[in-house]
């Protein structure tokens, strides 16, 4: 299993790491029928929708009793870090109905979830993220993003609450803290 992990890290670091210039692009349909538009850069993704976000892509299903749990956490940390961080739920399992939709929301889920299989664009994605990251259809499975987009990691399996906000906030935090400062910013602090 750690072998597994080790080449999945390295398989993820060699592809997001060495990609040059990657022109492609994706726009997923919700379940609700929003949009989202996604641009795979050199190291990680752009998301046009939550500029400045750390980004999740939760792969999880309706079925999958560590998913299930998992809803609710993941729901109060949107809420929570609602203004840090933007979840988008990657159904991976057979369609939803209106009555799973129900459900899921029920458990927590208060994200944008995309639906795998009705929509070929969205299948083309998760086809396309699975291949470059060598997901082997375990889930629940996370990919982590900083508000730059950079790609920071992952998780297979059920996250802890407090882990997953400790992350989320480093992540953040960093991206922030990294920001090249502007002339302007330079001069005010001199002033001071």
């Amino acid at each position: 299993m750690l072998k597994k992990l080790l080449f999945v890290m390295m398989f993820v670091g060699v592809l997001f790491g060495a990609q040059r210039e990657v022109d492609k692009g994706f726009v997923l349909t919700t379940v609700d029928n929003q949009k989202i538009h996604i641009h795979i850069k050199k190291n990680g993704i752009e998301v046009k929708e939550y500029p400045g976000k750390v980004i999740i892509l939760d792969f999880f299903g309706k079925r999958c009793p560590p998913c299930r749990m998992e809803m609710p956490i993941l729901g109060d940390l949107q809420t929570k870090l609602k203004d840090k961080m933007q979840i988008i739920g990657l159904h991976v399992q057979e369609p939803l109905s209106k009555r799973d939709l129900q459900e899921l929301y029920k458990r927590g889920i208060n994200y944008p979830i995309v639906d795998y299989l009705p929509n070929k664009e969205n299948q083309a994605f998760v086809g396309f993220i699975g291949q470059l990251t060598g997901w082997s259809g375990s889930i629940p499975y996370m990919l982590f993003f900083d508000p730059k987009g950079t790609y920071q990691g992952y998780h297979i399996g059920m996250a802890n609450e407090e882990s997953l906000k400790k992350f989320i906030e480093k992540l953040y935090n960093t991206s922030k803290k990294s920001t090249p400062k502007t002339e302007s910013n330079t001069t005010k602090k001199a002033s001071k």
